[in-house]
């Protein structure tokens, strides 16, 4: 499981939930993976380097929010810079245009092969939500004419996006330990839950 999810996120480039890279595995690497199985483990991960930092090649992480905790349901790699593991208010539109650009080409390359239909499935969802990705029509999506909608969209707010995550970036390299800067540092509602244990 642990391998498809990292699978999933290398095609994808940019933070994702888990529900998006299930659809990925499942559309273009035949995973068998469920969202449900993924609750545990950035836990299982964040154990894992404590227990042996740096012991493993990657591990799956949290992206971080303005406040440097981890961000609710966003998964990211370890081994990206940390300003793609930070997100900022422009973060999510900006990943998800990412993402779907990043499916749209995968989508092109296997459009010849069987099984095609599920990346055409997933793209379709995707390509709903980005102004001028269809034609309009109930059929599949072009691909490329996904791809070109959201790198139009993309280009209006990539630079804002840019800087505010450099900043965040900045900040949690300053303030954060290792760990931290993988998992997120602990927030007073975390500290409040383990003192009362």
């Amino acid at each position: 499981m642990r391998e498809q999810v990292h699978q999933g996120l290398r095609l994808l480039g940019a933070a994702a939930q888990p529900r998006l890279i299930v659809a990925v595995s499942e559309a273009f690497f035949g995973g068998t993976i469920r969202s449900g199985q993924l609750t545990s483990l950035r836990r299982d991960e964040e154990r894992s380097f404590r227990a042996t930092p740096f012991g493993r090649p990657y591990y799956l992480c949290a992206a971080l929010t303005d406040r440097l905790s981890p961000a609710r349901g966003l998964l990211t790699l370890s081994t990206w810079p940390l300003e793609r593991r930070v997100v900022g208010p422009l973060s999510p539109r900006v990943d998800f245009l990412a993402c779907a650009v990043a499916v749209a080409r995968e989508q092109a390359s296997k459009e010849r092969e069987q099984g095609a239909e599920r990346g055409s499935r997933l793209l379709l969802r995707m390509a709903r939500n980005i102004p001028g990705a269809t034609d309009g029509t109930l059929g599949p999506p072009d691909p490329e004419r996904v791809a070109r909608a959201a790198q139009a969209e993309l280009r209006v707010h990539v630079d804002r996006d840019t800087r505010d995550r450099a900043e965040l970036a900045e900040r949690a390299a300053a303030q954060l330990g290792d760990a931290a800067r993988l998992f997120g540092a602990a927030t007073l509602s975390t500290i409040k839950k383990e003192n009362a244990k």
